[in-house]
């Protein structure tokens, strides 16, 4: 269910629901309405310019678009607006080095890690918090922990593709490590074919 018709219900009854308006955008992104999604995400910034959701939601789309400038701020802006959020900086982390912006890239690996560890201690089995705490220790350049962190993640959920591919992304980009890369992305080209 991407909120399709829980959106246009919200919008029907309140069609200033700056939430409802991010949500449209997106699936308006997906069906390929570009314009349509960056109009409707105005509005939605228009509406309320301090929702986490509108924020997180703007990036997302901005980065989705390959606007990875325009999405900084946006990732930024949701980061700080609730401390739990470890996908905000995360993300940042691809953008960051997207811009070439290597002085940017030490804090948010720091912040996303700590962020990690947080939600970590709340529910161990996390496998998303671990293939973002594995990305960000990838960043840092501790190879060692990435990998400890990589298998953790595939223990608790091997079947997720998403995970699978954006753990191989930490592992090329940041460790220059292709097979491993290739391996974790192996059961993906198993099932493709």
């Amino acid at each position: 269910d991407d909120g399709r018709e829980a959106a246009e219900t919200a919008l029907a009854l309140n069609p200033r629901l700056a939430e409802a308006h991010g949500v449209k955008a997106r699936y308006l992104q997906n069906d390929g309405k570009v314009d349509e999604a960056n109009a409707q995400m105005a509005m939605a910034l228009e509406l309320d310019p301090d929702s986490w959701e509108v924020n997180r939601e703007a990036a997302y789309l901005m980065f989705r678009q390959g606007r990875f400038a325009d999405a900084v701020p946006y990732f930024e802006k949701a980061a700080a607006l609730v401390e739990a959020d470890y996908h905000s900086p995360g993300m940042l982390l691809t953008c960051y080095a997207a811009l070439d912006k290597a002085d940017e890239l030490d804090r948010v690996a720091r912040l996303t890690f700590s962020r990690v560890e947080r939600a970590l201690a709340q529910d161990p089995t996390n496998s998303k918090a671990l293939s973002m705490g594995a990305g960000s220790l990838a960043a840092l350049g501790e190879a060692a922990r990435t990998r400890e962190w990589i298998d953790r993640a595939m223990l608790l959920d091997p079947d997720n593709v998403i995970q699978r591919y954006n753990m191989a992304c930490s592992l090329t980009a940041w460790l220059g490590d292709d097979d491993r890369a290739l391996d974790l992305l192996q059961s993906y080209f198993d099932q493709a074919t």
